[in-house]
């Protein structure tokens, strides 16, 4: 295992018989989650242009004949690709030479950044500046190489954890450890409360001006509508704000979809990935957001590519858990500990309301946007139909 991800994974048992070659699939495929399928070689050359001028080494010494490129599933937001060299033609043999340098790796991931975070509000220098540290820090891969478009790391064959794997006590116990850890960095970010709010304005706002075309798009984005969005918006921050939660450096974007399981068949690890939006927010958030996201499974191979399954939704008992795993962890006094694990029982029940509404309205504009194949408008109907249920059973 390289030692440049060790702080981010831990030890879980899980099934012997997991495949973990099935999160890669050839770009020539068409299938779900994959970028410009009509367009394959044209993106291969792209990616090729970047290898040459950011990875160096044997890299930039290649051909295009030389290059490989195959899609990547599960990231909902940004592209992800694996990039490798082959053996090529002639007197020099690539593999030998890439044996020779052992600070280039013969297979490395490619991720390029999806449209949406071309938009107003993201700031891409901070987002750079955040995986640097956290993969000096071990919390991601090794990163070869940044550049205004995306950037090369360390490849390790994984696969997605689905929906029901998630809900195992192992999982969830890695994920309060690891939670723990993550909450107690200091990173040179704005550390205010606010980002919730802002982020929920935001996408709010884009969400409100997004207007299709197209007449199956236009016909779901009147149903999201009938749901009052608009003005929803102002009740969900009556129910979220003021909050009296811990501020720490939360991971924002915890679950399916940014768990994976790597290693070998004697060693199943799980790898907590998706940390570009990281930032300082209420403690509370990151367990609301788990929370809200285990009813969704992102694995399935029919459009819309995803499913809800109510009963996967965690149970009050289920909840108390983790967070008490979480709390144990965090080393308080005694008399801290139980305060600390109601409080976050409490946030967290209002911030998967949270986690819902600023998933609907981020399906809106990635429905407008992204060449991901993807039901980004059923999932924003999903999100919404969730944000309402959740809101009448727990009378918030």
């Amino acid at each position: 295992m390289p030692n440049s991800i060790h702080r981010s994974l831990e030890t879980c048992s899980l099934a012997d018989s997991i495949d973990l070659e099935s999160r890669a699939v050839t770009a020539e495929c068409h299938l779900p989650h994959l970028i410009k399928n009509e367009n394959v070689v044209n993106f291969r050359e792209q990616a090729f242009a970047w290898v040459k001028k950011y990875m160096g080494g044997p890299w930039a010494r290649a051909e295009l004949k030389h290059f490989r490129c195959k899609g990547m599933r599960g990231d909902l937001t940004n592209y992800l690709y694996i990039c490798k060299l082959i053996q090529w033609d002639g007197e020099n043999d690539g593999l030998k030479i890439l044996k020779l340098e052992a600070d280039f790796p013969t297979k490395i991931t490619l991720k390029v950044y999806g449209e949406i975070e071309n938009y107003v509000g993201f700031n891409k220098i901070e987002m750079m500046t955040l995986n640097v540290i956290l993969a000096e820090r071990h919390y991601i891969p090794r990163i070869f190489a940044l550049f205004p478009d995306g950037r090369f790391e360390m490849y390790e064959k994984s696969r997605q954890l689905r929906a029901p794997e998630i809900r195992k006590s192992e999982v969830t116990n890695h994920l309060a450890d690891y939670l723990a850890d993550y909450h107690a960095m200091v990173m040179p970010f704005g550390k205010y409360g606010g980002r919730l709010e802002e982020s929920l304005d935001h996408f709010h706002s884009m969400a409100l001006s997004t207007e299709f075309e197209d007449e199956d798009k236009a016909k779901l984005m009147k149903k999201i509508v009938r749901y009052n969005i608009d003005e929803e918006l102002e009740t969900l921050k009556d129910i979220c704000f003021p909050c009296h939660d811990e501020v720490v450096f939360c991971h924002n974007s915890l679950g399916e979809g940014n768990l994976l399981l790597t290693g070998h068949k004697d060693d199943r690890r799980v790898q907590v990935v998706g940390c570009d939006m990281s930032s300082y927010n209420y403690r509370s958030y990151d367990f609301g957001h788990f929370f809200a996201t285990m009813q969704f499974d992102f694995g399935t191979s029919d459009f819309p590519y995803f499913s809800r399954d109510r009963s996967f939704i965690p149970s009050e008992e289920d909840r108390r858990e983790m967070i008490l795993r979480y709390v144990r962890r965090l080393d308080l006094p005694v008399a801290h500990q139980k305060v600390t694990e109601e409080k976050i029982m409490e946030y967290s029940e209002k911030f998967m309301l949270a986690a819902h509404f600023l998933h609907g309205c981020w399906g809106i504009v990635q429905a407008d946007v992204s060449e991901l194949q993807f039901g980004y408008l059923e999932y924003a109907l999903a999100c919404f139909q969730a944000y309402f249920e959740h809101k009448i059973l727990n009378n918030l």
